[in-house]
């Protein structure tokens, strides 16, 4: 049994070498430099997969370059919104273009793992869409550099975190993001509760819940989607987001324990509820680049008047103490 258990290790490192290889070139291949201007000194990188995305761009660049990110780096899968003209006046923003099929590219995940391993090995990496806005315990006074050296001392490659999804308390249609607004300013509300977890085969949690399941997967549970999320990590060339970024190649980076107990971990807030979603939702019903066939997207369709706050399950966000108090995230032993 020993040997048979070790033979099918062995086999499955080879294979999700080789597949990682194989995967790099392809989707690689699929990307046109558009302007390079990455640095030697840049240390804390940000990679990002976007598409007409200019209504909450600014915000997102200023936020992470305020938590110490020295360097962007963007797929730009066909933007028609003016992000061209916005990239190019940016000296910390590198842009790969690509107008292939973002579906057969793992929902843009391939391609930055292609760009993950040529540009951020070695280097603290921040894997995020646009929409999705990283807390920590101390952030209002620790730069992600400094939560890099914590997990680096306690032998941990990876940030583990909880999706929150943000909401405001109107209805989504009639919440609107202007060009630079401020996302918790608008969207202040997230559930304190009612997220389930479970382990699955890869060592990792899978995590269910908050508004994308009691509003829009109230009758199909199973089909909410996933919660749990890895989006910072210190880069080595054999690594692999798997899905999203809510599973890891090696297996043993999916695993939220450690010997020692629980260790630090964040949250990411999504603010996707917001009335850009209705032109979102009617693009990709037409493409149908999305997941299921974008059977999420159609749930977004139905309910785009909805309001998705609820008394007594949804508060406002105060800061991470809140987070942590809340057990939605963890100090472990970063004091």
């Amino acid at each position: 049994m020993a040997r048979k258990l070790k033979h099918r290790l062995v086999s499955s490192r080879a294979y999700n070498f080789v597949l990682s290889r194989w995967q790099n070139l392809r989707f690689g291949s699929q990307l046109r430099c558009v302007q390079n201007r990455l640095r030697k000194e840049d240390t804390c990188i940000l990679f990002s997969c976007i598409r007409n995305e200019m209504h909450r761009i600014d915000a997102f660049h200023r936020y992470y370059r305020a938590l110490g990110v020295d360097h962007f780096v963007f797929v730009d899968n066909g933007s028609t919104d003016g992000f061209a003209e916005w990239s190019a006046g940016k000296k910390d923003v590198s842009v790969w273009h690509t107008d292939k099929g973002y579906k057969k590219a793992g929902f843009g995940v391939h391609w930055c793992n292609a760009l993950l391993r040529k540009h951020g090995t070695g280097k603290l990496c921040l894997t995020v869409d646009p929409d999705e806005f990283l807390v920590y315990p101390h952030m209002e006074s620790r730069t992600l550099k400094d939560l890099g050296q914590h997990l680096k001392e306690i032998g941990r490659p990876c940030l583990h975190v909880l999706m929150l999804d943000a909401y405001s308390d109107r209805p989504i249609e009639e919440t609107v993001m202007a060009p630079g607004d401020d996302p918790f300013g608008l969207c202040p509300y997230f559930d304190r509760d009612g997220y389930v977890q479970r382990s699955n085969y890869m060592s990792g949690t899978f995590v269910q819940g908050g508004p994308r399941l009691r509003a829009f997967n109230r009758d199909t549970p199973k089909e909410a989607p996933a919660l749990n999320k890895m989006p910072l990590v210190w880069w080595q060339k054999h690594y692999r987001y798997q899905s999203s970024a809510h599973l890891m190649w090696p297996w043993s980076l999916n695993r939220t324990s450690a010997k020692t107990g629980i260790p630090v971990s964040g949250a990411l807030f999504h603010f996707k509820f917001v009335s850009s979603l209705r032109e979102k939702v009617e693009e990709e019903m037409a493409r149908r680049q999305h997941y299921g066939g974008s059977r999420e997207y159609k749930r977004y369709k139905e309910n785009i008047r909805t309001t998705l706050y609820l008394e007594g399950v949804s508060v406002p966000y105060e800061g991470t103490d809140q987070l942590v108090a809340l057990g939605l995230m963890h100090v472990g032993e970063w004091v």
